[in-house]
């Protein structure tokens, strides 16, 4: 495993950049469709994506702005045919580099790189667990098909260095890995007093407002249900406060009604997915992240941008290289799930009390800024084409 640091822009063998052509399940909003979208408009390489299942929000928006975004299609029978239509289109593109993301774009994005002879195929892993990958258990099976699919890529990509960990848990040769962090726009993020006005007036909050926010799917593994229990005697306790939930998920439904059941829905908001998460920021007074399921925790260090205090059950981009500040309460682990309630609403109950934004880290931006994250990422591509045994024998054919 290694870590780079910033490297100059990438660029291929004929010296024009780099192509690249990033495969992903779909771009609906999310933690590592966010980092494709990055890497596409902001980096220095030639990219666009193709989705395999749909354009999402993500998507959508790309394309809008002058990037290329295609459509594979999986319905049906097509998921047969898929790593050989991926390959036909990737034999006209001729990209240096395809660049997977998530399980679906592991194997069929792969597949397909390695049949159109791609040179190079780095695949980013995003939501490895000790005990699962996005979602579905560590069985023998799962793990042989993942180190299967890790061997036909070049390298492998992990996003933080509790992934590292994980990845080497699931039988990853370590020298087959290189450490590139998730990064964050924190310019964009910076707290701005005119959009947390605006904000709060389209939400329905009285200036006043007491704001526990939240930003995540609504899925279990996000634990917005514990985390709802665990505010609603304080919403009981204090009229001017209010939790905000921004994310788009199957629970929604279960967490209005457990809102109501708890006496509290005049004082929740769920507003279902956002494109606005960064000016929605300005809105709160502290983020509750109680997921303990994270590979890098996004929305943590996003808060953290904003000068929000955070408490949180697992931020491996704070707690990897002790750059937790003290305004991020880390939730202890072994507490019953009473205990945790408790404890989650005084952590958060103080940070109320204390209504107060921070300044950002300077080590925090540092690390996880956007020019690190891109020059590490298009640094690692242009070693890994240079030692390309493909990229070599076509310097040789042409006479280089």
């Amino acid at each position: 495993m290694t870590a780079e640091a910033c490297a100059p822009a990438a660029a291929s063998t004929s010296g024009s950049p780099l192509r690249v052509v990033h495969v992903v399940p779909g771009l609906a909003p999310g933690g590592a469709e966010n980092q494709i979208e990055y890497l596409v408009t902001r980096g220095s390489t030639s990219a666009q994506v193709v989705c395999l299942y749909l354009m999402g929000e993500i998507g959508v928006r790309m394309a809008s702005r002058g990037a290329r975004v295609d459509l594979l299609g999986m319905e049906g029978t097509a998921k047969i045919t898929a790593p050989f239509r991926l390959a036909r289109q990737l034999r006209a593109l001729r990209p240096d580099v395809v660049h997977v993301h998530l399980l679906s774009a592991q194997l069929f994005g792969t597949l397909g790189a390695r049949l159109a002879g791609v040179p190079v195929v780095v695949s980013s892993e995003h939501s490895i667990m000790g005990d699962s990958l996005e979602g579905r258990p560590k069985t023998p099976a799962l793990r042989a098909v993942y180190r299967v699919l890790e061997r036909l890529a070049t390298h492998t990509v992990a996003v933080s260095a509790t992934t590292v960990e994980r990845l080497a848990d699931w039988g990853v040769d370590g020298r087959r890995v290189t450490l590139v962090d998730n990064a964050v726009d924190f310019p964009a993020l910076a707290f701005d007093a005119q959009a947390r006005a605006e904000a709060r007036e389209e939400l329905g909050l009285p200036p006043d407002a007491q704001v526990i926010g939240a930003v995540g799917r609504l899925d279990p593994v996000k634990r917005l249900e514990p985390l709802l229990r665990s505010v609603a005697p304080l919403l009981r306790q204090r009229p001017a406060a209010y939790l905000v939930i921004a994310g788009h998920g199957a629970l929604h439904a279960q967490l209005a009604a457990l809102a109501d059941e708890l006496a509290v829905a005049g004082q929740v908001r769920l507003l279902g997915a956002r494109r606005d998460v960064p000016r929605l920021l300005n809105a709160f007074d502290v983020l509750a992240s109680p997921s303990r399921d994270e590979t890098f925790g996004i929305a943590v260090v996003e808060a953290l941008a904003n000068g929000l205090p955070v408490v949180y059950g697992q931020c491996p981009a704070l707690d990897d290289d002790g750059l937790r500040p003290e305004w991020a309460v880390h939730m202890p682990e072994g507490l019953s799930a009473a205990e945790e309630e408790e404890a989650l609403r005084a952590a958060l109950t103080d940070a109320l009390d204390g209504r107060s934004r921070h300044e950002v880290p300077a080590a925090l931006s540092a690390r996880y800024g956007l020019p690190t994250m891109l020059a590490a990422t298009e640094g690692l591509y242009a070693r890994l084409l240079a030692s390309s045994p493909r990229t070599n024998k076509g310097r040789r054919r042409n006479g280089a």
